[in-house]
């Protein structure tokens, strides 16, 4: 387990280490103190030489005086040493930008050449339909169904055995990779030439993507994939006085846990200190993973808000904020857990409200394009592999003011098999957001201040529950 924090800003830039901006900013008090020494060491000078009470101390003018020019010259070093560190994280950030930029070309690339290659089997596998079709009459008799089930319950089992293959960062950093080339790959599929597939992609005007991706598998999947369905929310218990989130930790634990039959939404409303209100509103993550679900945070929902479509959580969460009294136009402070997250960016790229903060953990939110005006932060953990479902995040204008927060939950020590999945729980994200309080990066200021604007004294809590209202 570490305690280590990665934070990057931009896209897809990751470099900067909060010990490199720590030591910047300590670099930039002792800076500050030296001066103020120095100012000191002057000051007492300055009596022994005007001063009769003073005056029996001359004898130490000399030093004070050559003590006063070091310390100005310490002051002076310290100030130059901390614009240089600071650059020089800028600079190997800048470094990283282009360096992932050309990674991601020749990703989409090597995409594109998949699709056209996987596409070229599809043909010449034409006059073989036939014996296709009897491998799968064969495959209907009992010995080669068990052998399959059998090969598969092996593959199962070997990930069970080695569960680090699926929380290895390695790993979560290929699936990002792969998710984000699906169109590439659909565009080599589908015969598309490489110029125009370049054109039409996040290379070009963008107007093809996960987004795109996400809905061709809603159409492919049909009512398996999702179906639409009315969402009923109501309130959940009664309302209760709360005080504004005092810290990220604070408002992380806010966030509804997920469960079956739980509130999914809670939205606190304060008072703004000019006669206004503001609103800070917390949504959780997928509750059921199963088809035919009375749950809008299901897996449906999760594809459809990928796709930018109808999710039944994204519903759910403007009634809430409707019936909280949530009006267009007022100031919203968004906060979510994975697939709340994402829903959270939905609401946020809206421009319905005046959202001032969005911070989400552990969701597949970075192509959603957020208005930059919005103080964005992921808190994505490298080792969970729910972020890297949402592809690359969103590079250049679009995703510039977007910082990212990443630490490594298992280390180097990988995780036991009872526990693979711990590196998405909301427990080890709140242990994040606890250490981003106490980090000393200056990209993360602009978010404390935004969450030290949520409210100018109590507020009121109302918990929400939503369920999808299916016929018959």
């Amino acid at each position: 387990m570490s305690d280590q924090l990665t934070v990057s800003t931009g896209g897809q830039t990751s470099v900067s280490t909060e010990e490199l901006f720590g030591f910047s900013a300590q670099l930039s008090a002792l800076a500050t103190d030296a001066r103020d020494w120095a100012h000191q060491a002057a000051m007492a000078r300055s009596l022994t030489e005007w001063s009769a009470d003073a005056r029996p101390y001359g004898f130490a003018e000399p030093a004070l005086h050559r003590t006063t020019g070091s310390l100005r010259e310490v002051a002076d070093s310290a100030e130059r040493l901390s614009t240089s560190v600071q650059q020089v994280a800028h600079s190997y950030a800048d470094q990283e930008a282009r360096t992932r930029e050309t990674l991601g070309a020749l990703q989409a690339f090597a995409g594109f050449i998949f699709g056209t290659y996987l596409r070229s089997l599809v043909v010449g596998a034409v006059p073989f339909l036939p014996a296709f079709a009897v491998t799968a009459l064969l495959l209907q008799q009992p010995p080669l169904r068990r052998a399959v089930a059998m090969l598969g319950s092996g593959v199962a089992t070997q990930l069970a055995e080695h569960p680090q293959l699926i929380a290895n960062p390695a790993f979560v950093k290929a699936v990002r990779g792969v998710v984000s080339a699906a169109d590439d790959i659909l565009a080599g599929f589908s015969g598309t030439s490489l110029p125009i597939a370049r054109f039409l992609g996040d290379e070009g005007i963008g107007l093809v993507g996960l987004e795109t991706v996400a809905s061709a598998a809603i159409l492919l999947g049909g009512k398996h994939a999702y179906t639409a369905t009315p969402v009923r929310t109501t309130p959940a218990g009664d309302p209760r006085t709360v005080p504004p989130p005092a810290s990220l930790a604070d408002a992380a634990r806010r966030i509804p846990s997920t469960g079956a039959g739980k509130p999914q939404v809670t939205v606190e409303r304060y008072p703004d200190g000019s006669g206004g209100r503001s609103y800070a509103v917390y949504v959780a993550g997928t509750t059921d993973f199963g088809p035919e679900s009375s749950e809008p945070f299901d897996m449906a929902s999760n594809l459809a808000a990928l796709a930018d479509g109808d999710a039944g959580s994204y519903t759910a969460t403007l009634d809430a904020m409707e019936q909280a009294g949530v009006t267009p136009g007022d100031a919203v402070h968004l906060f979510g857990h994975s697939q709340g997250g994402l829903v959270a960016a939905r609401v946020a790229a809206s421009g319905v409200y005046d959202t001032q903060t969005l911070v989400t953990f552990g969701s597949p939110s970075g192509q959603v394009p957020v208005p930059e005006s919005v103080t964005q932060v992921a808190v994505e953990h490298a080792d969970d592999l729910v972020p890297a479902l949402g592809g690359a995040p969103i590079d250049g204008a679009d995703g510039r003011d977007r910082v990212v927060v990443s630490r490594s939950v298992f280390g180097d020590s990988g995780p036991r098999p009872d526990n693979v999945a711990a590196a998405h729980f909301m427990t080890e994200y709140e242990r994040t957001a606890a250490l981003i309080d106490n980090s000393s990066d200056p990209r993360l200021s602009v978010m404390t201040d935004s969450l030290a604007g949520i409210g100018a004294g109590a507020g009121v809590a109302q918990a929400f529950r939503a369920e999808r209202v299916r016929p018959g």
